[in-house]
């Protein structure tokens, strides 16, 4: 007699044959685990996609978290090799001074949180490069509400 065939009893009740496990457990048929297994998998990539859309809403993860800041850079362009600003923020080095000078002279003041400065160099770097909103964020570590604004303020001056 065959292993397969010690497994198999005949089952009363039905004339079915029933498998069994070598430690007398009734034993599923394969079309049954295999509908288990999808249903474990879909399960499971519920679960992920769920896990991945509402942490950030429970979890604050910082995102802007570079070590130098949209103020630190434009310091570090403003006292760094005269040909970064030029290359950067397309002016040079005096020309930005004049470009503040005359920001500062018409009523644009530091924010509580930027600083004329920065708020030219968002405008200018955003021209310069044509990013969008999220990249120029990035750059200087501000929200995209924070760089429209500063793009929108600085841009409506009339010079």
């Amino acid at each position: 007699m065959s292993h397969q065939q010690d497994q198999e009893q005949d089952n009363p009740e039905g004339g079915q044959l029933e498998l069994q496990q070598p430690d007398g457990q009734a034993a599923l048929p394969p079309e049954i685990l295999a509908v288990l297994r999808v249903v474990a998998i879909l399960a499971r990539i519920t679960y992920d996609v769920a896990i991945e859309h509402f942490t950030p809403l429970y979890i604050r993860t910082p995102y802007h978290t570079s070590a130098l800041s949209g103020e630190g850079w434009v310091q570090e362009l403003l006292n760094g090799h005269p040909q970064r600003i030029r290359t950067e923020l397309g002016v040079h080095w005096s020309t930005f001074i004049i470009l503040v000078k005359a920001l500062q002279s018409i009523g644009l003041s530091s924010s509580r949180n930027v600083s004329v400065e920065e708020q030219l160099s968002i405008f200018l770097y955003t021209a310069v490069t044509g990013l969008p909103c999220t990249h120029v964020g990035e750059r200087f570590q501000r929200s995209s509400d924070t760089i429209t604004k500063c793009v929108l303020m600085t841009s409506s001056i009339p010079l």
